[in-house]
């Protein structure tokens, strides 16, 4: 019988182990993010989200630094789907809710919280 509630134990200590861990939807949702990242804000906000892009230096104000950013996920989607101008923002910002699908908008405000440092999402390396 004591075997029996030892086992028990070990078998609720490994569940408990699987929450903490990203289930496989999150780490699709973080692959896919980087993807539409890469393709498509890297240039500006740099292969760090950091605002250090390439073509950062060309524009007044630079790029956001998205590894610092306060916002919520509603306002990120918001952005990214509308563009800088219509949130009263960079006008350098385009939209791209013409170009991306609600899941790409999705999967990249996922990406960004996994990489901020102000997020619950942030993976610790």
């Amino acid at each position: 019988m004591l075997l029996w509630f030892v086992a028990l134990g070990f078998g609720l200590s490994a569940q408990a182990a699987e929450v903490d861990r990203p289930g496989p939807e999150e780490t699709f949702k973080d692959v896919r993010g980087y993807i539409v990242y890469k393709t498509h804000c890297v240039l500006c906000h740099g292969i760090n989200a950091d605002g250090n892009g390439r073509a950062a230096r060309n524009y007044n104000p630079p790029p956001a630094n998205l590894r610092l950013s306060t916002k919520n996920d509603q306002y990120k989607e918001m952005i990214i789907r509308n563009g800088g101008a219509a949130m009263g923002r960079s006008a350098f910002m385009p939209p791209w809710g013409q170009e991306l699908t609600d899941e790409q908008i999705r999967d990249v405000v996922y990406y960004l919280s996994v990489v901020n440092v102000n997020s619950k999402t942030t993976v610790q390396k």
